[in-house]
Formats: C-alpha cells, sequence, structure tokens
C-alpha cells in the first residue's frame, strides 16, 4: 500500500519513481502490544511520563498501566475507578494523575494511591492542566472549571465558564487556552482566570486543538446543509495579532493534532482511521509528505508524542497500543532519571531429601514469631563474657624484651597453641557481677559534670544570635567565642594563644599580602577581643574559613565539618586538639618567616650595589675569609630565618643517630616546637614516676628502631637520641591522653600521690581545717535575684572561684606542678618541681641568679610556671555534648580591674568564662575531664609587655587590585579617595552590606507544634560599600568590593541583596571582585582613625563582616528612629517617609541603601537640633500602623 500525489492510500506495490511520491518514512511502527483488559475495554487515555521512561494507558473499565522504554515492558498496572472510563493521564514530579468523569486519583508511579478526589462539582470531567507545582485546573461537559491545590486537595476556587463547559485545556507562556464542543477557545489569565481573547475556530465544533509558541492550530468540524462534516484545513491563529492566517490542508480528515515538542514548527494531525501525517508549519515551497498508518484496521481514540519527538503512541478501540519510532531504541525524555523497580526474585536451588552435602543453611529461614522445635532452651541463651586465663608467671619471669616483642622458653605446662580456661571460676564470677548489676539502681554510665564545664545549649534566633543573655555567663570583662560555626572546637586554644603577652603582639603587629593567611586573621582575631565588651561574645568566623583552605589543615583530617557523620561520632576530640595544636604552631612559624624573609629580600634589594671581592675568585688578591668568619654568617642567616615562634616557642636538639652495628653516628640539628610526652611502657622494675621524670624523659628521648645505614648498607637497629641543646621561653606540651595506655599510666600514678598523702595522714593528727564563713559552695536559693545584704551563699554575680572540696584528696594533691624548674648542662637535662611556689606564680629570682654565678658557661637553668591548660570534656550521654575547655592563668596586663587582678586562673568554656582556683587547674578526673595540651611559660613571658605596632596604613587603600579576568573595569562604581579626602575621628562614613547564605539554617518541629531553629544560616559577606559622608563629595563612594568567596554558595539572596550568580566568580564577574581580606583591613583602617559609621542594621554586617566596632562610633538608623517596645522600621520606609523617595523597588543596592542612610542619618541631626524628634518618631509610628507599614505604590 503507498500513497498517490493526492494523498489517497493504493493498494498496490509502490512505483519505483520516489522523487514523484514526495513521501518520507520518518516514524516506523516498533510495537504493538494488547494493553491489560483490552479484550474488553479500548485505551481511552496516553501520556508519555515527562519525569521517567515511561508510558501511561488508561481504558475505558477505569485501569491504568505503564510500561517502561520502546521496548513496552510493563512497569505497573492499578484500577483508579471501578467502572468509569480514563479521560486523561497527567505525570507530575511525584506520581501521576488519572482523571475519571467523577474523579480524580492521586497516585505514585509504582502504584501506590495517595488520595481520590471527589465533589459535587465533579461530574462529566473531561481534561485537567497543571499550572505550577500544586495547581492543577479541571474541566468538562459542564459550565464549571475547577482550580484545585494538589497539596491541600481542596479546590480553591470554581469559576463559571458557561453551559458548553470546557473539554480542552492547553498551555500558555501568557495564557491559559481553554476550549469548549461548539468551537470556541477563551484565552485566558492565568492567575485570575478571567477571559483575556476569544476564538472562533469552526463553526460545527472543536475536536482538537495545540499551542506552540505564538501559533494556535485546530481541527473540527463544519456544518454542512445541516450536517457535521470533518475540515480538511487546519485552522492556525497567530497569538501576537490575534487572528487567523493562512489555514494548513490536510490529505486526511484530521480527528487529533499534536506539535511535535522538540520541533517547533512541525505537528502530527492524526484521524479517526488511524492514519497520521506530519505537517510543517513554515516549509510550504516544496511539501513533503510523511504519513503513517496503524497496522490493525480500528478506530484510534487518544494519542500522544514524547517529549523528545523519537515516538508517537495511538491507542485504538480494540485494546492495542502502536508505537512509532524514528528511532531503534527511543528515549521519551532527553534527561530522564532513574526508574524505581521491584526487587528482584530470588531463587534457591533445590536438593534432594537425601543429598546430606549440601548444608541446609542455603535455604534462609522464613521469618517466624512462633518458637521453634530446634530453638535453644532461655537458660543456655544467657550472654556470658568469658575471660581469658592470665599469661603464666614462669612465662613473664623468663621473657626477653626486643624492642616492643618478648621471648620466653616454652614451660611446657600446658599444650601448644592451646589456652585452658577455668569454666568454674568465670561462671561465679560472672554470676556474681550479674548479682551486682541488678542491686544497683543507678545507671552506670553517668557522671556528674560541673556546669561550668558543660556544653552550653543556646536557642537561636533569625539573625543567628542566641536568645539568651551573654552576661548570664560571662561576668569576668574577659571576651568569649561562639561556637556556632564549624571547626569551632578550637576556640579554647585560641585563647591559650590570646594570653600569651609575646604571642599576642607579634600577631597584631602582622600584616601580609597572602590572602588566606592564619597570622594575620589570628592577629585580625585579637583586635576583636582586645576591644570587645564581655556581653557580646566575638565570632572567629574569618579565621576558620581562612582555616578551611590551608590545604595542609585538610591533610591532616584537622577540617572537622568535612568529615562524614559517622567519623564525627568515632573521632577523638583530644587527639584533635593536640593535632590542631601542632598545626597552628608550625603554620605560624612558616608564615612569619615567609614574612620575615620578604623583608629582608626587599632591604637587600633597596641598598646600593657595593663591589664583593668574594664574588669574583678571578681576582688574584681577593679577601680569603677565615673560617670564624664563615660560620658567624651561617649563623647570622640561621638567625635571620628564625621566626618569633620559633624564638618563643623553638628549642634546639641535636638528633643523634647511632649503628648499633658500626658504630657509625650522625647528627642532625632539629627545632622542638611542641614536646610529646612519652610514658614508660617496659619497665616493671619502676613503679611510680613524677610528673618531672616523664617530661624529662620526653624532652630528652631515646629508643632503638630499624634504620638504613649508609656503611653497613642494609637496614640495621639504630639508637636514635635527642639531646637538648637550649630551652624555650615558652614550652608546649601534648599529653597524649587519648591512648587509653597513657591515661591509664596516668591515672595509676595520680592515684599513688593521693595515698602517699592519705597514709601519712593517718599516722598524723587531724588538723583543723579554718574555713571562711562568709563563703559558701551551696548556692543561693534565689538565684541572681537575691537582694539580701551580705548573703553568704554562693552566686553568679559574686565573680569569686568556686572553693575546691575539701573531702576531695585529688584535688589538693596533684601529680601535675605549678611551676618546675629545667636546668641544662652539657645536653644533661633535670627537671625538678618546686613547692610553694605555684599558686602565687612568685619566684625567688635573686636566689636563682646567686646560684647561677659558679656554674660553668654552658649551664642553663630556667623556671616555668603552668599558664594554660587545654582539656578535653568527655560527656558520654551524647557524642555532640563533647567539648573542648580551657584553663588559663591570664597576666596582670590583660586585666584592668585591679579588684579582680588576684583571681588569675580562668575557664574558658567558649562563651562562658568564670573564676576558678589555682587547684582547680591542674585537678582532673580522667573519666571526664582529660588534660589534653599544656602550657609552661618561664617568668620573662608571664611578665613581659610587649608594644603593639599598628600594621594597618592607608597604603591599604592603594594596593586594593581586582581579581576578576575582566579587571572590573565596567562595573567599577566608586572614586577612590585622594591624599587629602582620608577620613579623620569623628568623620561621616556611610556602609551597607550585602550577603549570600552558605548554609541554610536547621530547625526542628517541637511537640507543642512550634519550629525550633538547632543552627543559624551561615552568611558570608558579598558585597561592601563605604561612602564619603562630608566634604566636596559628600555621597560619592570610594569603596565599592564584591568579594569572592571560593565556598559554595546555597542562595544568592537576588531579591535583597542585588547579587547574581556569576558575580563573586573571578571567571566570569564584571564586578570589582577583591579578597574578603583586602577589604577588611581597610573597614580596619577606617574604625581605627575613629570614623563613624552611618548605616541600617549595622550591628548585623558587622557581626557577619567579623569586625568589632565600638558603640560610640556607629550610628545606626534602625536605632535612632525607634521608639522602646516598638517594631524596628525598614529603611525602604524610612526614606519614603522622611526623604520622600523610593528605594528597594526590585532589588536592594548597597549604594542606594548606604545613600539613604546617611540622609536619614542627618536628618535625624536636623530634627534633633529642632527638638522635634519625638514629635516625628510618633508621626511615624502612626503612619506606619495605618498603611500597615508598606510604601504605597501610587505616590
Amino acid at each position: 500500500m503507498f500513497f498517490d500525489q493526492s494523498g489517497l492510500a493504493v493498494a498496490a506495490p509502490p512505483p519505483d519513481v520516489p522523487e514523484l511520491m514526495g513521501i518520507q518514512s520518518e516514524y516506523v511502527q516498533t510495537q504493538c502490544i494488547l494493553a491489560d483488559g483490552g479484550d474488553r475495554f479500548g485505551v481511552s487515555a496516553l501520556a508519555f511520563d515527562r519525569y521517567e521512561e515511561l508510558l501511561w494507558m488508561g481504558n475505558q473499565g477505569g485501569h491504568v498501566t505503564s510500561y517502561y522504554t520502546g521496548a513496552m515492558q510493563k512497569y505497573t498496572s492499578f484500577q483508579i475507578h471501578a467502572n468509569e472510563d480514563v479521560r486523561q493521564v497527567l505525570t507530575i514530579n511525584e506520581g501521576i494523575l488519572g482523571l475519571t468523569a467523577s474523579s480524580l486519583r492521586y497516585q505514585i508511579r509504582r502504584g501506590i494511591p495517595v488520595f481520590t478526589h471527589t465533589s459535587a462539582n465533579m461530574y462529566e470531567m473531561q481534561c485537567m492542566l497543571q499550572l505550577g507545582a500544586t495547581r492543577l485546573l479541571m474541566g468538562g461537559h459542564h459550565g464549571k472549571m475547577i482550580d484545585f491545590n494538589i497539596d491541600l486537595c481542596k479546590e480553591m476556587q470554581v469559576l463559571d465558564v458557561g453551559e458548553p463547559g470546557c473539554v480542552m485545556l492547553r498551555p500558555h507562556s501568557r495564557f491559559v487556552c481553554a476550549g469548549n464542543p461548539l468551537g470556541r477557545i477563551d484565552l485566558r489569565d492565568p492567575n485570575t482566570l478571567n477571559i483575556e481573547h476569544t476564538l472562533e475556530t469552526h463553526s460545527g465544533s472543536l475536536s482538537d486543538f495545540d499551542v506552540q509558541g505564538n501559533l494556535l492550530v485546530t481541527c473540527g468540524f463544519s456544518n454542512r446543509h445541516g450536517n457535521l462534516t470533518v475540515d480538511r484545513f487546519l485552522m492556525v491563529y497567530d497569538l501576537r495579532m490575534m487572528r487567523a492566517v493562512t489555514p494548513i490542508q490536510t490529505v486526511l480528515d484530521p480527528l487529533y493534532l499534536r506539535f511535535l515538542p522538540s520541533v517547533s514548527s512541525r505537528l502530527a494531525v492524526v484521524s479517526a482511521l488511524g492514519h497520521a501525517q506530519i505537517l510543517d508549519t513554515v516549509a510550504f515551497a516544496e511539501p513533503r509528505l510523511c504519513l503513517m498508518q496503524m497496522d490493525s484496521p480500528a478506530m484510534c481514540l487518544t494519542f500522544d508524542i514524547s517529549a523528545t519527538s523519537q515516538a508517537l503512541a495511538f491507542g485504538d478501540n480494540n485494546g492495542s497500543i502502536h508505537l512509532f519510532s524514528s528511532t531503534p531504541q527511543p528515549l521519551f525524555n532527553t534527561y530522564s532519571r532513574m526508574t524505581e523497580h521491584g526487587d528482584p526474585l530470588v531463587t534457591y536451588p533445590s536438593f534432594a531429601i537425601d543429598d546430606y552435602d549440601t548444608p541446609l543453611s542455603v535455604i534462609p529461614m522464613p521469618i517466624n514469631h512462633d518458637s521453634l522445635s530446634s530453638d535453644w532452651p532461655e537458660h543456655l541463651m544467657k550472654k556470658c563474657y568469658r575471660r581469658p586465663v592470665g599469661i603464666d608467671a614462669e612465662v613473664l619471669r623468663t621473657m626477653k624484651m626486643k624492642g616492643p616483642i618478648g621471648y620466653a622458653p616454652n614451660p611446657r605446662t600446658s599444650r601448644r597453641n592451646q589456652v585452658m580456661y577455668e569454666i568454674d571460676n568465670n561462671r561465679v564470677r560472672s554470676q556474681a557481677k550479674h548479682d551486682r548489676s541488678t542491686k544497683s539502681d543507678e545507671p552506670e554510665g553517668f557522671i556528674a559534670i560541673p556546669k561550668r564545664y558543660r556544653k552550653i545549649d543556646v536557642k537561636y534566633n533569625k539573625l543567628g544570635t542566641d536568645e539568651c543573655q551573654f552576661d548570664q555567663f560571662n561576668k569576668t570583662g574577659h571576651t568569649g567565642l561562639e561556637a556556632t560555626l564549624p571547626n569551632a572546637y578550637c576556640n579554647a586554644m585560641i585563647q591559650v594563644l590570646y594570653f600569651i603577652e609575646p604571642i599576642r603582639a607579634v600577631l597584631l603587629s602582622h600584616l601580609c599580602n597572602k590572602e588566606f593567611c592564619l597570622s594575620c586573621e589570628l592577629g585580625f582575631l585579637f583586635h576583636m577581643l582586645r576591644t570587645s565588651s564581655n556581653t557580646s561574645p566575638c565570632q572567629p568566623a574569618n579565621f576558620l574559613r581562612a582555616f578551611r583552605t590551608i590545604p595542609e589543615a585538610s591533610a591532616l583530617s584537622l577540617v572537622y565539618s568535612d568529615l562524614p557523620p559517622d567519623q564525627k561520632v568515632k573521632i577523638n576530640l583530644g587527639a584533635l586538639i593536640q593535632s590542631w595544636n601542632r598545626f597552628i604552631i608550625h603554620q605560624l612559624h612558616v608564615e612569619l618567616a615567609e614574612v620575615k624573609k620578604k623583608n629582608a629580600e626587599r632591604k637587600n634589594n633597596k641598598t646600593p650595589f657595593s663591589y664583593n671581592v668574594t664574588d669574583f675568585p678571578a681576582i688574584d688578591d681577593r679577601k680569603r675569609c677565615s673560617a670564624s668568619e664563615v660560620n658567624a654568617n651561617i649563623e647570622q642567616e640561621k638567625k635571620d630565618s628564625e621566626s618569633e615562634i620559633i624564638q618563643l616557642i623553638g628549642a634546639k636538639q641535636m638528633q643523634i643517630h647511632s649503628c648499633l652495628k658500626c658504630k657509625l653516628e650522625m647528627k642532625k640539628e632539629s627545632i622542638l616546637l611542641v614536646c610529646n610526652l612519652i610514658y614508660p611502657t617496659n619497665e616493671p622494675e619502676r613503679d611510680e614516676w613524677s610528673f618531672c621524670d616523664i617530661l624529662a624523659r620526653s624532652l630528652g628521648s631515646q629508643q632503638t628502631t630499624p634504620a638504613w645505614c649508609e656503611e653497613c648498607k642494609k637496614f640495621s637497629p639504630t639508637q636514635q637520641t635527642k639531646v637538648l641543646q637550649s630551652l624555650p621561653k615558652l614550652l608546649a606540651i601534648n599529653t597524649g591522653l587519648h591512648n587509653p595506655q597513657h591515661k591509664q599510666f596516668w591515672q595509676s600514678q595520680m592515684d599513688k600521690v593521693v595515698a602517699k598523702v592519705t597514709n601519712s595522714e593517718t599516722s598524723t593528727p587531724p588538723s583543723t581545717i579554718h574555713t571562711n564563713s562568709l563563703s559558701s559552695s551551696k548556692p543561693c536559693r534565689y538565684g541572681d535575684h537575691c537582694s539580701r545584704p551580705g548573703c553568704r551563699f554562693r552566686h553568679s554575680f559574686d565573680n569569686v572561684p568556686p572553693p575546691a572540696p575539701v573531702n576531695n584528696p585529688y584535688c589538693s594533691n596533684n601529680w601535675l606542678p605549678h611551676s618546675i624548674s629545667i636546668a641544662l648542662n652539657d645536653g644533661e637535662l633535670l627537671i625538678e618541681k618546686i613547692e610553694g611556689k605555684g599558686e602565687d606564680g612568685r619566684g625567688d629570682g635573686l636566689l636563682e641568679s646567686e646560684n647561677e654565678k659558679n656554674k660553668p658557661p654552658d649551664y642553663c637553668k630556667k623556671l616555668y610556671d603552668l599558664t594554660a591548660v587545654v582539656c578535653y570534656i568527655n560527656d558520654p550521654s551524647s557524642s555532640e555534648k563533647r567539648n573542648i575547655v580551657a584553663l588559663i592563668k591570664v597576666p596582670g596586663c590583660y586585666v584592668s580591674d585591679t579588684a579582680n587582678s588576684d583571681h588569675k586562673w580562668y575557664l574558658f568554656n567558649d562563651f562562658s568564662i568564670s573564676p576558678v582556683s589555682a587547684q582547680e587547674a591542674v585537678w582532673f578526673s580522667l573519666d571526664w575531664k582529660i588534660p589534653c595540651i599544656l602550657y609552661y611559660s618561664t617568668r620573662e613571658i608571664i611578665q613581659s609587655q610587649s608594644g603593639v605596632s599598628p600594621p594597618i596604613t592607608k597604603e591599604v587603600f592603594t594596593e586594593d587590585a581586582c581579581i576578576a579576568r575582566s579587571w572590573g573595569t565596567s562595573g567599577i562604581t566608586f572614586t577612590p579617595l585622594t591624599d587629602n579626602e582620608f577620613p579623620k575621628k569623628a568623620d561621616l562614613v556611610a556602609m551597607d552590606a550585602e550577603f549570600v547564605t552558605l548554609n541554610q539554617e536547621e530547625a526542628e518541629l517541637r511537640s507543642d507544634g512550634k519550629m525550633s531553629m538547632i543552627k543559624p544560616s551561615q552568611m558570608s559577606v558579598a558585597r561592601i560599600t563605604c561612602i564619603r559622608g562630608t566634604g566636596p563629595m559628600e555621597g560619592v563612594p570610594f569603596i565599592d568590593d564584591y568579594i569572592s568567596t571560593q565556598e559554595q554558595v546555597v542562595d544568592y539572596l537576588t531579591k535583597f541583596s542585588g547579587i547574581k550568580p556569576g558575580d563573586l566568580d573571578a571567571n566570569f564577574s564584571s564586578k570589582h571582585l577583591t579578597t574578603l581580606k583586602s577589604t577588611y583591613t581597610k573597614l580596619r583602617f577606617l574604625q581605627d582613625s575613629g570614623v563613624i559609621f552611618v548605616g541600617h542594621g549595622l550591628k548585623n554586617d558587622f557581626r557577619v563582616i567579623n569586625l568589632v566596632v565600638p558603640p560610640e562610633q556607629v550610628a545606626d538608623t534602625v536605632h535612632l528612629f525607634h521608639l522602646p517596645h516598638h517594631r524596628m522600621v525598614s529603611l525602604r520606609f524610612l526614606a519614603w517617609h522622611f526623604l520622600g523617595v523610593k528605594i528597594q523597588s526590585e532589588t536592594h543596592d548597597s549604594v542606594e541603601d548606604a545613600r539613604a542612610a546617611l540622609h536619614l542619618y542627618k536628618k535625624y541631626k536636623q530634627l534633633e537640633a529642632q527638638n522635634k524628634v519625638g514629635e516625628a518618631l510618633a508621626d511615624l509610628y502612626d503612619r506606619g500602623k495605618l498603611l500597615n507599614w508598606k510604601v504605597p505604590e501610587d505616590t
């Protein structure tokens, strides 16, 4: 069969002249299957899935079936109505919607029903259209159109559309196209559903229409001599002009039509007999016919085209589905998601009943809740742990150690590789243990941790600040750190470094051009801690941001937030903070040494050229250098490469490697920054050790290990010895108590100290303990609301350290000393504990100098006091409550209040700071308070008061550079400051900042139905603008920087910030893109200059920027135009009310906002001079309440 030139079918072989035919075989029928229920019902609805590779079918019996891919593999099949036919199937993201004459069924693709909607308005339904994620329109052969919400399963609106009804709905970018059976198409507004335009298409009836772009094509019937006749012409309408254009002629009687989705100008027309024609609405010069026909002679009831136009599906009244495709394996969608399939059936092998070789375990047991005959008795199912028998005493006596391995002859008391268990003894032991556990009512894992050590859970509001008052946790005058950011576990160590005066002075004076420099960021953070008040803790956001970018930190697994959740639970915070201590000291040394080296090179490059005879060996009379001069030059180079960290914490040591076979000895000098304590493991002859003994072993360690020997040319046992050459001013120690064996050793030594003191006290009569009657460890029943004068109970505002418990011997008898002396004499190390000088921190320096007068020149002795202890608080109740705290002996130069200068030990628990006694600093309960890091300082460090040179000068404005590839020339919106324009003290600078979101907030639904925020959203500054507040160029910005970020941005907040994707990317940005550090230094210079920042909501801006500005340097319009106990007023409403201008119409612009804030501030000063502030604020709030705080659109 073929088609002639007129388009009629001819039952004969096609001629041999294809050019004369003009027919293209673009689509070929690849599948023809009988649908479910096809023997009784016809196919009434077909729909290709828009999300997965599925074809959905609905028949006249109310059954829906889906088929997978072009192979038409059956996927799911279910009934949506008992007897009504399926009028339309619509696929959405979560499932499918099936429409019958009187119901709407929502089911997921696997066949599970979600809901079935019926109502009085649901009868003779015919079509539906999805307008949004949750909005659905439905129409039928009655005069109503239903606006339905899918999520609420509720009819939101019922619209009267006239008696013929609405039987066809098609989407368009501007309209909802609704067709009725009488040939009229209404173009309705998608929001209000009001009729905008009406098209009269066919005089008889409308059978189908479709919309693509600006074209609307219809097919239908015309009235001819009183009868309905199929129109062979397709009516075409241009939606731009709202009128008909040239119709399109077809070679068949059109009943259905659809545009091909992938080709905007082609459409498929289908007749009732199953013939199909592909037409082109543009190319009419040489028309090419593309015709198809279903194999079986039947009436076509429905058809659909896939999104890729690679497949067409037809359904007939015989219950068959015909699939035509242009490729052997058609794709229904360009990017389909994976279809969820059921688990494959597991088949098990069969075996004979007399097959004894096959184990019965190959067949799994069925799920059975009843007891089986093969179940063991209950008394034999009790859990009983069998303890292995210890090693034979004869083996331990004769064992010889070779490194970590012990060798002993076999005493032959038992068979080889076998250990006999004492069954009876284990049974008695386990029964006794069981009896003890049943008698005890307390849970075994409960540990009483004092409140000041526990991690504080705070509540957050939308801005991220906690709703509680910070001053309730800190009454000491020192500033704490917030712990809401990722990797905030290092807060305790930051506080330790801050209270070491030489390190603080060095970092405050440091500034370099490196973008992510931890020394610079620590200096900025220390400046915040110095200028901030105790009522508002600082946020180390910029430091932690730079810390995450250091490759070495990620390599050492110090970036705690990047770890998977399962590893976060397993990680030991004590080991993590010790690794962080080693890393930060080394990193500071590298960065400071690099800056020192660059400064030295810069000085050398500035010196004029001078003739040096040593550089020209060809000259015979050159000056020769002696060996002493060469050594002096080498020592000078080493001294120049040493950073301030090496001079403070570094200790020179000699590493000696000696081969035990050939006696070859090699020496190498190195620098010891952090001392790791080494505990004895295989020395049973000595049972009692002091801390000084352990420290001496660690500073001068000696071990034997296999190493490569150049003389022996092989790995040989080598003795490695470390000999200390100099003593540091600051001794940093890692305890290594994350190892259970080391923790057990520390506990055993503390027990021995307490036992020795207890035994000596029992032999002597007890002495009377005098306690101060005015101080009590019991808290007051009235708490902080107590108003009784001279109350002898404890309050949080007393600001005194809690008294040490007198009944606990571990508090008054400590293994860790407060003060030690280290003497170094020609490589020999002597460490002693200093008695009676720990609590006051004062030593006899004159006596020490007199004793050293007669010592040899290589003799060196220093006295050290314990100044900081970092502890890991292990709360076994929850892994999220684990914490790191620091006990710090604060020097007197940090305490401004002379009344509090006596309390030198403080506990820093993030933003909770409380004074503690000196005994509490060296008291440890290793089940929850574990010491991790110790810092011993010499008297020189404790009493030092180093000067701080201001590192930030006005050169930060001249060193500004754009990092965008386009150099931001098209985006420069500011005029830099000239030399005579630099702001001075009390000058006005208007400022505004825009932000983007890095992490969304985390909230949970409480039992009362309210949302409680667990973790606030993390914001990052994206744009900072500063505007001149005075002078001839008042109102002109001199800073308008876009801040580059290397972190993933979750939400650009374009509506509120004006930041668009790509503005912060150096590869695509056309703005003036800089680093955060570059702009931050400019703001720091302005702050140090004493300018007054004017803006709206500056508290939140400075918080995210990580800058602490004194209150006297901030003029915030949100507080100036505010009545107490009333709402805050937006900048947009203030600008409209007082200035008569409209801002923030579409998006926020920081230049516009800063300029408006400056004008509002001057308006406030004008009202203040006229003494009309109260009257203006009253008028503001009256007008705001009247307008519901919205700026009118018509003014």
